[in-house]
């Protein structure tokens, strides 16, 4: 006579009653897992936000190296480009803060809508 075999989510920690696949969420906790509209939103602006940061932060490090070639035609070209590149890369940073911000609070909303939280006072 064997055992029932017993399966804990390492997403979730629940014990499952209906074990369908390996390793999926099970059909009671799922919904617990998800995201709101909101949050997938902000995060995909999120996403959106290192991707118009890799580029410049690539050509940033490429306009540090020439910066001190003494072959450089143009010292000062070189440096007003470093500006405008360190000041778009700044306000990608406080974008990044901001939209941050936006994740924990639709979280924490998420959470008292869910009533794992309660609202603030």
């Amino acid at each position: 006579m064997s055992t029932p075999q017993t399966h804990i989510s390492k997403d979730c920690g629940c014990v499952p009653t209906n074990i369908t696949v390996a390793g999926a969420p099970c059909c009671d906790c799922q919904p617990l897992m998800a995201l709101s509209y909101e949050e997938e939103a902000i995060l995909e602006r999120l996403r959106a936000i290192k991707v118009e940061a890799r580029p410049l932060a690539r050509e940033l490090k490429n306009i540090e190296r020439r910066r001190f070639d003494r072959q450089t035609s143009d010292p000062v070209s070189i440096e007003r480009e470093l500006i405008r590149l360190t000041n778009e890369l700044d306000d990608l940073r406080s974008s990044w803060k901001e939209w941050e911000k936006r994740l924990e609070d639709a979280i924490e909303r998420k959470w008292i809508l869910l009533g794992h939280r309660e609202p603030r006072a």
